[in-house]
């Protein structure tokens, strides 16, 4: 299966996204791209918690939320609306 792909520009940098889907679900996902996370293991963990999660706007971005507010992550000049944009974007290619 081929790969969805999505690019983000936010206020200070960008998101590049691939993800497989499968019923809904992201099946497979990797998140890259020109910004700063804090901790480097954020994104890890974020790609981890998304796989098998049903694309729903409103339930991705409570999803995004929890997780930085599990892992106190921060990314200066991102949003979780950024997040949840590029996702939105790759799924709807």
């Amino acid at each position: 299966m081929k790969m969805k792909k999505a690019t983000h520009r936010t206020q200070k940098g960008l998101i590049e996204v691939e993800l497989n889907l499968e019923n809904n679900k992201i099946s497979a996902l990797k998140i890259t791209g020109d910004f700063f996370i804090y901790p480097e293991e954020a994104l890890e963990i974020i790609e981890q918690e998304l796989l098998n999660f049903e694309i729903e706007e409103e339930q991705l971005k409570n999803k995004i939320d929890e997780i930085y507010k599990q892992q106190q992550i921060s990314t200066p000049g991102i949003s979780i609306d950024d997040w949840v944009t590029v996702i939105l974007k790759a799924v709807n290619l």
